[in-house]
């Protein structure tokens, strides 16, 4: 049969091509190796680990280690075993560590210990992306995820702690009474001692469980939680896709030229209503500036942080409000500054009977109407006996005018904008994930994952946009040096 036949694997020859004539020259490996090598040769001060004993077995450099992390999470491989199976059969691997084939607790090791150097290398690539004008800062949409952290589904419960705690207790208490029987019939039979050491043992185990529930009892009064995962404890029970889960709420900044992403940051709080200000912050930190506009979800609409966010007059916000079900009825309320009271469109009054009530951290004085019975649409506009209530907040003339200006045309098409520039790293990056959505636990080794995501993300697009040739110039030609 005319068939191209394998090569005998049993012939030598001296004129077997090198690694190096294995890579092709426009290879994204050969991109990756020279980041990575200019970025820690130029900061040698921020990149040490090991290495610093000249006895004994020598130490996988920084290099070495954040090459190989690199390459896997850009190909979607996370496990350490499986970077390890890389490093004897991965031609490109062999090709990016010189042949060098680190083990799995290696790899593992330096991905749990190095956050630190991780966070540098990633901050360093956003740097260099705005400084080659392919992440602007300008206009930036914020949102969140929820990602499954690495630990049961099921998790321990304040109220089922206790009752286990307490069936414990019980069950001590019997074993104990019990021993005591078996000791005064010992006195009498020494022969039987099997049954005595059978409790002894029971005893013992109890003691052991009740004592490891008394840590995880512990610790959540220290965390102040009611849900607690002995596996991953800075998981908290979030409602995501999948249903009720422990996990983490990412939130992600992505930029809207390119859509490469400025920040990515883990938090524990199962809401996005408190996170506009803080991603802003993240934002300006990574870049080096704060983003002139921000657009998010109604999720962040939080009036007082927006107008924190706004305050110093560099950043405006494009954040949907939340409408209650009130706002939309037909009833229009106008204040009278000079009487300081409310009045409906049916001319009734509204008085002012509390100042400075706390309403969701914020301050608001509370009117209430005061000629609501008889009024012909007091059935639509409030089901309380002594009368419609109105709350006005402290900086309430600011929320009104922001109101006004979420309605306009400029913001809505911002609003609507959102979707394309934000859903796609997320999708992208669980797709790269698969099922096991997280690998690490704890919060800060989390947050280590999603450095190396947000990394490879912005790689990706970056060499999908640029030819190699241009993008190693552009790499040889940038000073990697912190400033």
């Amino acid at each position: 049969m005319h068939y191209i036949l394998p090569q005998d694997r049993t012939q030598t020859s001296i004129m077997r091509p090198s690694l190096d004539e294995m890579i092709g020259v426009d290879a994204e490996v050969r991109i990756l190796d020279l980041l990575i090598t200019e970025i820690v040769r130029q900061n040698q001060g921020k990149f040490r680990y090991k290495g610093k004993i000249r006895v004994g077995r020598k130490a996988y450099s920084p290099e070495t280690m954040l090459k190989l992390h690199l390459y896997g999470y850009l190909n979607k491989i996370r496990s350490s075993r499986n970077l390890e199976a890389e490093c004897n059969r991965n031609i490109e691997v062999m090709w990016l560590l010189g042949s060098l084939k680190p083990d799995f607790k290696t790899i593992s090791d330096y991905r749990r210990d190095n956050g630190t150097q991780i966070k540098f290398l990633t901050r360093q690539v956003r740097l260099f992306l705005r400084d080659k004008n392919y992440i602007k800062g300008e206009v930036v949409a914020i949102d969140g995820t929820k990602l499954k952290a690495n630990a049961k589904r099921e998790v321990l419960t304040r109220s089922g702690l206790e009752k286990r705690l307490s069936k414990m207790a019980d069950d001590m208490e019997d074993y104990l009474s019990e021993l005591e029987t078996n000791d005064i019939h010992d006195e009498q039979d020494h022969d039987d001692t099997s049954s005595h050491r059978q409790l002894v043992d029971k005893v013992i185990k109890l003691e052991r469980e009740i004592e490891k529930l008394q840590g995880y009892k512990k610790d959540m009064d220290d965390r102040k939680v009611n849900y607690y995962s002995p596996t991953d404890p800075d998981a908290k029970m979030m409602k995501a896709r999948e249903g009720k889960i422990p996990g983490y709420n990412v939130q992600s900044a992505v930029d809207s030229k390119h859509g490469m992403i400025a920040s990515l940051e883990v938090c524990d709080s199962p809401v996005d209503q408190r996170q506009l200000k803080s991603m802003v912050d993240h934002v300006e930190r990574d870049l080096g500036s704060a983003p002139e506009i921000v657009t998010a979800d109604k999720g962040y609409y939080n009036p007082d942080m927006i107008e924190e966010v706004e305050q110093d007059g560099n950043t405006m916000c494009a954040v949907p409000a939340q409408i209650s079900s009130r706002d939309k009825d037909e009833i229009d309320f106008q204040y009278d500054e000079t009487a300081d009271e409310y009045i409906c469109s049916q001319g009734k009054r509204l008085s002012l009977i509390q100042r400075n009530k706390q309403k969701k951290n914020s301050l608001a004085n509370v009117y209430q109407g005061k000629e609501c019975s008889g009024c012909s649409l007091r059935a639509v506009c409030t089901t309380s006996k002594r009368g419609r209530l109105i709350l006005r907040y402290h900086n309430q003339e600011w929320r009104d005018r922001y109101r006004d200006r979420i309605q306009t045309g400029a913001a809505k098409a911002l609003i609507r904008k959102r979707k394309a520039i934000v859903e796609h790293p997320f999708g992208t990056l669980r797709a790269w994930m698969g099922k096991t959505q997280l690998l690490l636990r704890g919060r800060p080794k989390v947050q280590i994952e999603m450095d190396l995501y947000g990394s490879v993300y912005n790689l990706r697009r970056l060499m999908n946009l640029v030819s190699v040739d241009v993008l190693t110039e552009m790499i040889h030609g940038y000073d990697w040096k912190m400033a």
